[in-house]
């Protein structure tokens, strides 16, 4: 089923198909997560992960013909500013790259429209199917359902919660003088859409040019022992077509046979992070063990395939990475990319809250009011109520990437003690990480830090380096 859906996923995002059909994938194998499927494992006291599994699968499959309705119609909507036609997808490339403030609050405030109109009544028709089938699982909320998987979500909350605390006044203060500095706009002026232009960072282009990204890739895998072009599971497609999304990805479609890394170039640093994250994604799963089981190999803690995705995505920021891999590496580079990971880190756990909220059975009235309250309180850029839904994470996904950003920096800090700062050029480095993800995701990330580094899960080590890099 896993390969199936894979390959439907790559198809349509590669721009290979225009429609997305998931939901006939689903039929397939509808047997696997029904009502009484999930109802007998849990009756037969199966472990919480097989039951987890066995509830997504039912919730997902729910909601696919819903969500393949999404897909689809964005492959299709258009957006129309000062008499100018812009495909939906290519809204966000285009935003970014203007850089004069009225035409992209014009642009931003198009494309808000067309997700209130167009795609969020799609997206509450989704939510009220997914409340239905949480309640004939016999729990009263998505958030209760998986707290009785065993998932400590208010421990969660209360670490997003001190990163929010401890960071405020430093997030504040160099937001506002970025925003001054780069887009020429201080940050009680600024909305969403000029921090999109912040993030861009068109000044550093000439470093991260787009015909060196995958060359970088390359040497630094190199660097570790990995020859990309030596590892037939992993296929690279890089050609460019109509319909193919601009940011990579990864499409693990037979784990660890098939795993496709989706690539079209466009060149900037946020095109180098997206290219190295999704190829964190791709050595996990191009290097798990065939010997796992399934749950082991397509489920499990996505914890810890986002963490490596990200301890890959952080190495373009590192100063010993950019003196090595990239030519005149710029000098503000690595205090710039501090400021973006902590934007990003605050962002979702404003997130957290409010999909908390969301799945804690908060009224449809209400949640834009709250979508606007906690990503307002986290960002400092309140954005429109419009994106309620459209920034959410299925299943609280939101978790996996707060959890990753932990993991990634406690193993970060812990190749680094053991091989010092470039321990990207050690092929025992290498081994050891290759070790690791042959171990798929049969383990947790909170299991799996402690049995490497005997640590718990902490923002510490990374708000340490984001406080060192800022100062």
């Amino acid at each position: 089923m896993n390969a199936d859906s894979g390959e439907e996923w790559y198809r349509h995002f590669a721009g290979l198909k225009p429609t997305l059909e998931l939901a006939a994938v689903d039929e397939e194998f509808e047997e696997l997560f029904t009502l009484e499927a999930c109802q007998d494992l849990a009756d037969a006291g199966a472990p919480a992960e097989l039951r987890r599994a066995a509830v997504e699968g039912h919730l997902t499959a729910a909601t696919r013909p819903i969500t393949d309705r999404i897909a689809t119609r964005e492959a299709t909507l258009e957006v129309t500013v000062e008499r100018r036609t812009i495909p939906y997808r290519e809204v966000a490339p285009v935003l970014v790259n203007e850089p004069d403030a009225l035409r992209r609050r014009a642009l931003y405030d198009a494309r808000t429209a067309v997700v209130e109109d167009a795609i969020n009544p799609m997206l509450d028709e989704a939510l009220a199917v997914e409340r239905e089938r949480v309640a004939d699982l016999g729990s009263p909320t998505l958030r209760a359902l998986y707290e009785g998987f065993g998932w400590d979500l208010d421990g969660l909350l209360a670490m997003t919660e001190d990163v929010i605390a401890q960071t405020e006044g430093l997030h504040e203060r160099e937001l506002d003088r970025a925003l001054r500095s780069r887009v020429g706009l201080p940050l009680d002026a600024a909305g969403p859409q000029d921090v999109s232009r912040l993030w861009r960072a068109p000044e550093f282009d000439t470093a991260f040019a787009a015909d060196r990204a995958l060359p970088a890739l390359r040497g630094t895998l190199e660097g570790m022992g990995i020859h990309l072009d030596r590892q037939p599971n992993i296929e690279l497609d890089i050609d460019s077509r109509p319909g193919k999304i601009p940011r990579a990805f990864c499409a693990p479609i037979l784990v660890p046979d098939r795993v496709m890394l989706v690539i079209l170039p466009q060149g900037g640093h946020d095109d180098w992070l997206a290219l190295f994250h999704e190829a964190g994604h791709a050595q996990h799963f191009g290097h798990m063990s065939r010997m796992l089981p399934a749950e082991d190999r397509v489920r499990g803690d996505n914890g810890v395939t986002e963490g490596w995705a990200f301890l890959f995505d952080h190495l373009v920021t590192t100063p010993a990475w950019l003196g090595w891999r990239v030519e005149a590496p710029p000098q503000d580079y690595a205090r710039f990319n501090a400021l973006y990971d902590l934007h990003m880190l605050r962002r979702y756990c404003g997130k957290l809250p409010y999909e908390l909220e969301l799945h804690g059975g908060a009224s449809p009235d209400v949640l834009g009011e709250r979508y606007v309250h906690h990503l307002g309180r986290a960002t400092l850029v309140p954005p429109p109520a419009a994106n309620r839904l459209v920034d959410v994470d299925p299943l609280l996904y939101c978790t996996s990437y707060l959890r990753a950003w932990a993991f990634a920096a406690q193993v970060s800090r812990y190749l680094e003690e053991r091989w010092g700062r470039e321990w990207f050029r050690r092929r025992a480095a290498g081994l050891l990480l290759r070790e690791l993800w042959e171990l798929g995701q049969s383990l947790d990330a909170d299991r799996l830090l402690h049995e490497l580094t005997g640590e718990t899960l902490s923002f510490e080590p990374l708000l340490e380096r984001t406080r060192e890099r800022l100062a």
